[in-house]
């Protein structure tokens, strides 16, 4: 082998470990003090499409619109995205993460199986950070969309002793954890620094994409109009939110048989492989052998993996209902 490809796989190895520590570096030692500051800078340059047309003191003041990569269209989404996962790194460096990582992937299996064609499957390594970043956004969704009800609450009592709507911002963000603390006080925020409050909603509902946020803006818009009780209308908006949350747990229990056997359906092709090739001895290798050893098996695997994921997405679409 040529000295020139060891180099190559030590680089591509040194690169791609480098690049997921810098991608859980600020959920390993950053405390949330720190992290909450960063993502309040980052909220000054999310704006809603329909906002950034106006002027705005606020407008711009993200790092990754300084790159070269902010001029791309792509990059406003996946700012946003990476926003609400609750991740600070930069769309320019994440993309630069992806790459490393599939083309890392890619030499280790060609190493590996000495057959750069071979290794090409590796390439899809590049798309764990994207996974993860899913995973995270969803998280802490259904965790602002868990607090809501509490933050709603909170209002209310601070309405009711005679503040005013932006002090009650303000209240939810130092008493409420992240997320829905840090949302709320990025709101107060931009209403002290003379942006009016129906911009720092809509703001507000295109960071968190959340789907009592709605609800919750009209019901200010309306009072803000025609007057009436706000902390009356707040409080039942809770209570509604919380009846809504008690029927989604009875939901996903009686769809929880669905979930699992997608969950049971999608896994049996690998267990059933790894045991032939752990304990089948060396009749379950040659028996699994030429599924990835010629072209014919190869193609047979990938067109088997392609349904099996078919299905389980299927499946589990299946037995999601929205509530």
């Amino acid at each position: 082998m040529p000295p020139m490809l060891y180099v190559l796989i030590f680089l591509a190895a040194f690169l791609a470990v480098e690049g997921v520590a810098l991608l859980l570096q600020e959920r390993r030692s950053g405390n949330r003090a720190t992290a909450r500051k960063r993502l309040q800078k980052m909220a000054m340059g999310i704006q809603s499409p329909e906002v950034e047309d106006e002027d705005s003191i606020l407008r711009g003041g993200g790092e990754s619109r300084l790159s070269m990569l902010g001029r791309l269209p792509w990059t406003t989404r996946l700012e946003r995205r990476l926003y609400q996962a609750g991740m600070t790194i930069a769309p320019g460096r994440f993309v630069f993460l992806c790459i490393l990582l599939s083309f890392g992937m890619w030499v280790l299996l060609t190493l590996l199986t000495a057959s750069p064609t071979v290794a090409l499957p590796g390439l899809a390594a590049g798309l764990i950070p994207l996974v993860r970043i899913r995973q995270l956004r969803m998280r802490r969704t259904a965790k602002f969309e868990e607090q809501f009800p509490e933050a709603l609450e909170l209002m209310t009592r601070a309405m009711r002793s005679g503040h005013s709507l932006t002090f009650a911002f303000q209240m939810v963000g130092d008493e409420l954890a992240d997320p829905i603390g840090s949302e709320f006080a990025q709101v107060a925020e931009e209403v002290k620094l003379g942006q009016e409050l129906r911009i720092a909603l809509e703001n507000l509902t295109y960071r968190t994409e959340a789907g009592d946020l709605p609800f919750f803006i009209t019901a200010i818009s309306i009072q803000r109009e025609t007057g009436g009780n706000l902390a009356e209308v707040l409080e039942k908006l809770g209570y509604l939110i919380r009846e809504r949350f008690s029927l989604y747990g009875k939901v996903r229990a009686l769809t929880s048989i669905g979930r699992a056997s997608a969950n049971l359906l999608a896994s049996m092709p690998f267990v059933m492989v790894a045991m032939l090739v752990t304990c089948g001895g060396e009749g379950g290798r040659a028996y699994v052998q030429p599924l990835f050893g010629t072209t014919a098996g190869l193609i047979m695997a990938s067109i088997a993996f392609a349904l099996v994921v078919m299905g389980f997405v299927i499946s589990r679409r299946m037995a999601q209902i929205e509530v």
